[in-house]
This record gives C-alpha cells, sequence and structure tokens, in this order.
C-alpha cells in the first residue's frame, strides 16, 4: 500500500499475498509463545471465501478514493452506483460498508477482518489453526546457530503438520502453502534473526550505524596509533641475509592529516613498540635530516598529545601504558569493536605507503599466495633495512606531508604549520624524563641485596641509604621501577619520599647485561632452561624418587611394629638430645644406640629414659 494518502488504491494480487495473520510477535527467541486464539489464517480459509474478503477491500478502496467528505450516507450511495457499473460487483448496503470500514481500519488495515464471519455457520468442518506449529519450525530450526535454510525448515514444519493430525479425528489442521511461509519467515525482524543465527557479535557489525569522528581543532589533539606488517622482505645491512617481514608502528594527526611518529622493529606488536614509536612522536625530530642528507624538508611535528586513539590490541592495554602516559597524554580513547569509523585516518595511511611505496620495492609480499606465480619475494628481496628506514622517512617528509589530499583541500604539512595553537613540545630534561616515564614499569620489594627483577638483581648506595631512612609499610618496602627495555643493564627507581627517579645498576661482573635488550635476556633464559631440561635423565628421577618412597615406608613400618603402644614411645625431645651426643649424621653413627651398652643383660628401659633431666642443658657445638 502506498505512503501517500490512507486509501491509496493497492493491486488486488499484492493485497492477497502481502495480508496474512497478524505477524507473530518477537520475545527473547524472536518468535513468541503460540497465540490463544484460533483464527485461522487467511491462506488456510476456503477460496471463496478469499475472494469475497479481497471483493470487501476493493470495494472499500474505490470508494475511498473518490469519496468527497465523510463516510455519511449521503456521500456514499451515489458511489455504490458505480461500483455495480465499474467494479461489476453487487454493492453492500452504505451502512455494511462502513460497517467493513471500521473493521478494516481497528484491525490495523488487515485483510483478515473483511473475511465472512458466515464461514463456520452450519455443522461445516473446523479448520484448525497451524500458527503454534509455524513458530515452532521457525524457533528450533530456522532461527539456530545451524543455519538451516527456510526450505529445510518448510519441510520440517509439513512433517509436524502431518504428524499431529494424525492424532486429531475432525478438523484437520491445514498446512500453509510454501509461499505464505516463506513469507512469515521474511517478515520476522532482521537484526533478531542475525542475532539468533549469526550471534550478537556479527549482528551488530551488519546493522551498525556508520558514526561520525570527533572532528580536531589543532594539532596533536587527536593523534590514532596502529601497527601493520610491512609486505617486503628486508636483508641484513652487514651479512646481506634475508631477515623477513617487518613491523611498522604509526602514529597519525587527525587535524593536519601528519604522520607525527613511528618505529620499525620484527618483532610482534608490544609495547615496547609502542614506546619506541611514542618517544619518537613526542620528541623533536631535528635530527632527521643529519642521519639522512636525501631528505630535503623538515618533519616539525611532536608534542604533548591530549587524545591517544588506540584500539583492542593487548600492548595497548597494559598497566605500563597506562601509568607512562599519565603525565604525557591527557587521556586514552580505545577504539570499540565493529566501530571502524573511530580510527580511519591511520587504516587510510597504510594504505597510501603501500601503494605509494611498498609495492615498488623488489622482494614484496603478496597477502594471496596464489599471486605468486614464479615470484619468490625471498630471491628477489634486495632492500637492506638501514635503505628501507631512509626511504620511509623520504616518503613521509618530502611526498606525503607535501602532497594535497584527494579533494586537493590541503597539504598536512602547511596544516600543521598554520595552525594557531602549537602543541606543547619537551626541553631536554623534560626528554631525558620522558624517556624514562615509558619504561616497562613494575612494582618491586627493596631488600638487603637490592632489587631482583627479569631474573637479574640490581643494587646502589643510594638505593639501600634510601632503605635505611625510609620507613616500610607491612614489614616491606615497595617501589616503582621502570626497565627500558631495549637496555636492561640498569634500571630507574622511584623514590616516593623524594619525588624523583635514581639509576641503580645491575649487579653484574661479567658485563652480561651491557646493551643487553630485554628480549633477548628472555630468549638467553629460555634457552638455558632448554638445554637444562635436555641434561636431565627422568627415568633416573623417577627410581631415586620410588627408592625414597620405599625407604620412608620401610622404616615408617618397622617404628609401627615396635611402638604398638603410647605408652612405648620414644620421646622425640631426648632422643634429638642423644643424637647430639652420638654425632649420628653423614660422618659418624646411624644411632643413637652405643654398641658398648648392648648386652643379653642390659635394662629394657628405654635409653633415653634415665636421662631426661641430664640433658637439659647440653647444646651442640
Amino acid at each position: 500500500m502506498g505512503d501517500g494518502g490512507m486509501f491509496d488504491f493497492i493491486d488486488e494480487m499484492a493485497a492477497s499475498e502481502q495480508q496474512f495473520d497478524a505477524q507473530p510477535e518477537l520475545a527473547s527467541n524472536v518468535i513468541a509463545p503460540p497465540p490463544k486464539l484460533s483464527e485461522p489464517s487467511f491462506d488456510s480459509i476456503p477460496p471463496n471465501l478469499q475472494q469475497e474478503a479481497m471483493q470487501r477491500l476493493k470495494i472499500i478502496h474505490f470508494v475511498a478514493n473518490r469519496l468527497d467528505g465523510g463516510w455519511t450516507e449521503k456521500n456514499i450511495k451515489p458511489l455504490l452506483t458505480l461500483v455495480e457499473k465499474q467494479l461489476d460487483i453487487s454493492p453492500p448496503s452504505w451502512r455494511t460498508l462502513v460497517n467493513w470500514k471500521k473493521a478494516y481500519f481497528e484491525s490495523g488495515k488487515s485483510v483478515d477482518a473483511l473475511i465472512p464471519k458466515h464461514r463456520s455457520k452450519g455443522n461445516r468442518q473446523m479448520v484448525r489453526d497451524s500458527q503454534w506449529l509455524v513458530d515452532e519450525a521457525i524457533r528450533t530450526k530456522y532461527l539456530s546457530r545451524e543455519r538451516v535454510s527456510i526450505a529445510a525448515t518448510y519441510r520440517y514444519y509439513k512433517s509436524r503438520v502431518i504428524i499431529e493430525n494424525r492424532s486429531i479425528v475432525e478438523g484437520k489442521i491445514k498446512p500453509l502453502s510454501q509461499r505464505a511461509f516463506y513469507q512469515r519467515v521474511n517478515s520476522l525482524p532482521p537484526y533478531d534473526v542475525a542475532v539468533a543465527r549469526f550471534g550478537k557479535r556479527y549482528a551488530d557489525r551488519e546493522f551498525r550505524t556508520v558514526g561520525q569522528q570527533i572532528p580536531a581543532t589543532k594539532p596533536m589533539e587527536y593523534v590514532e596509533i596502529d601497527h601493520t606488517p610491512v609486505p617486503v622482505i628486508l636483508i641484513d645491512d652487514e651479512l646481506d641475509v634475508s631477515l623477513g617481514r617487518p613491523y611498522l608502528t604509526m602514529l597519525y594527526d587527525r587535524f593536519s592529516k601528519c604522520i607525527v611518529g613511528l618505529s620499525v622493529n620484527f618483532r610482534e606488536p608490544s609495547y615496547d613498540s609502542v614506546r619506541k614509536a611514542l618517544l619518537n612522536t613526542l620528541l623533536d625530530k631535528s635530527w632527521l635530516r643529519k642521519k639522512y642528507p636525501s631528505i630535503k624538508n623538515e618533519w616539525p611535528c611532536c608534542g604533548k598529545i591530549d587524545y591517544l586513539i588506540v584500539d583492542n590490541g593487548a600492548e595497548f592495554w597494559s598497566a605500563s601504558l597506562e601509568e607512562s602516559l599519565k603525565p604525557l597524554v591527557t587521556d586514552i580513547h580505545y577504539s570499540q569493536a565493529a566501530k571502524p569509523w573511530r580510527k580511519t585516518g591511520i587504516e587510510k595511511l597504510f594504505d597510501q605507503l603501500n601503494k605509494g611505496l611498498i609495492n615498488e620495492m623488489p622482494g614484496k609480499t603478496f597477502t594471496n599466495p596464489t599471486q605468486l606465480e614464479d615470484y619468490d619475494p625471498k630471491k628477489e628481496s634486495v632492500i637492506r633495512i638501514s635503505t628501507f628506514m631512509e626511504l620511509v622517512h623520504k616518503w613521509i617528509v618530502d611526498h606525503y606531508h607535501m602532497t594535497p589530499d584527494a579533494r586537493v583541500r590541503a597539504i598536512p604539512y602547511h596544516t600543521w604549520k598554520g595552525s594557531e595553537w602549537p602543541p606543547i613540545t619537551y626541553n631536554q630534561e623534560e626528554a631525558v624524563r620522558l624517556s624514562i616515564e615509558l619504561g616497562l614499569l613494575n612494582i618491586s620489594t627493596v631488600r638487603q641485596n637490592g632489587i631482583n627483577i627479569h631474573g637479574l638483581r640490581y643494587q646502589s648506595d643510594e638505593l639501600n641509604n634510601y632503605r635505611k631512612y625510609t620507613p616500610a609499610l607491612n614489614g616491606s618496602l615497595q617501589v616503582k621501577t621502570k626497565t627500558d627495555p631495549s637496555d636492561i643493564s640498569a634500571i630507574y627507581v622511584y623514590l616516593e619520599q623524594e619525588e624523583r627517579y635514581i639509576k641503580v645498576p645491575a649487579v653484574d661482573v661479567t658485563g652480561y647485561t651491557k646493551e643487553l635488550s630485554l628480549f633477548e635476556h628472555k630468549v638467553i633464559q629460555q634457552v638455558n632452561r632448554t638445554n637444562t631440561r635436555a641434561m636431565v635423565d627422568e627415568e633416573d628421577l623417577a627410581d631415586t624418587r620410588m627408592y625414597l618412597e620405599q625407604r620412608i615406608q620401610q622404616d615408617t613400618k618397622r617404628i609401627a611394629e615396635r611402638q604398638t603402644n603410647k605408652a612405648s614411645r620414644t620421646k622425640t625431645g631426648n632422643t634429638s638430645k642423644l643424637a647430639k651426643i652420638r654425632d649420628v649424621g653423614s660422618d659418624g653413627p646411624t644411632t643413637i644406640v652405643s654398641k658398648a651398652i648392648q648386652t643379653p643383660n642390659s635394662s629394657h628401659e628405654h635409653p633415653s629414659s634415665s636421662l631426661d633431666d641430664d640433658l637439659g642443658d647440653i647444646e651442640g657445638y
């Protein structure tokens, strides 16, 4: 039915296909319990009654489209004459037509309201309703995680009708036609169907509302960060061997569209990746053109970030990041799942980098292995690490920052430089504090031998003095420590009483920790554990454990047999003193009984009983 007016003309066939029983209401499982009423559906009534109801509907629309004024006798009677002439249908009385119209609109424009009520008169056989079987089939088959097709669901429904009819003597259930059943299924709310068949996560993503980013008003107000594997294989500068694909961590300023920082390494994205990229972002980059003379322009992007936009990666949900960024970032915004528009800038940037630079490099990899054909990225790789770093920086500073956006509205570099509100930058002293704050956070206990962390010991006179004069809570002095993951030769300990950090070196006489990263240290530890396990003979250890267990059981059994009652049991306090006298142990005897007193006529009194009072003051030397 059209939306133009209350009585828009409709096609009779379309009406007959669309107007069925009231749609089943959706509960927790989308389909509601069986209805209490037993009115048959429009599809299940005899064809002659269907035709009569459709004629009534046709008359209502015919009159409504020509009516000038209200539904009164004066206005309706002239139109009923036209009904007979133009529609070739015997018209009802004007009052009957008004009753039809009232019933039709009060039912929500359901054609069921126009079905003649005389269908149940006389002794006609009552047709039973199959609505509850329709609901059951849809609920148990179609709305399930098995995602049964509509056709299979309909076959199940027909089978259920056949089985139910076996127990019915009169008024057999008349099944819905396939078309009517399909329309019932297709009329269900799409979101609820998606939840039932695919799960809420899928449904939310499928029917999500695409939102809009919060617009930035100045540089470094909203900065997005993310990682991506670079699709090119790089080679070692010295050994000329393939090292595989690196990971790129990059930060993007939403206001200027500038790339404000990055880091490249071959480890999986981690807190260390984030730390290095943040340091590169926050601190001055005047060193760039000295390191890479081929770069012509400056990279002005640095300073404090107001809001850092991150995704749900584990490296972003760490206590170290939260703690470290408190003095550096106003807040961290975590992008919600299935809402990609909140962090689209950095995603587009990775695509631009790949298309503008990476795709032209030898050794480029492909997402789909079938695209490789006879191309071997490892054999074709020629780009060294140092060359890659230079090219990436040059692409960013001399190409991307100087290129207008797709709509030619602005150039990133000039947008940054033209802002009236430049970000807060850090001086040299603040930069040193910044590198410390971005270290890996731990809460450690200061003991007599210093701080034990990462399987290493850290000690200094300054730390020891702090321990001497700082009260300990609950018997232990705990401090906040920061570790630079790229150098574990020292840690930084925050002295809360003095509100400053001190550098505490590792206790290392061999030079093991010099320029050693935390990652390398963990690998070395793992290798050592593996080697140690390889030297263990598990069978010999098992034999030894069983032997120890058997000897203990033998001695236990022997003592239990000798001491049958409580009065005859040995007093452990006295026997331990005798063990001191006899020097029982690895270099002495294994019993407190002296061979000198083991005679046939010796007293049966236990050897310890006569010495109770005499051994009270004996102590070992």
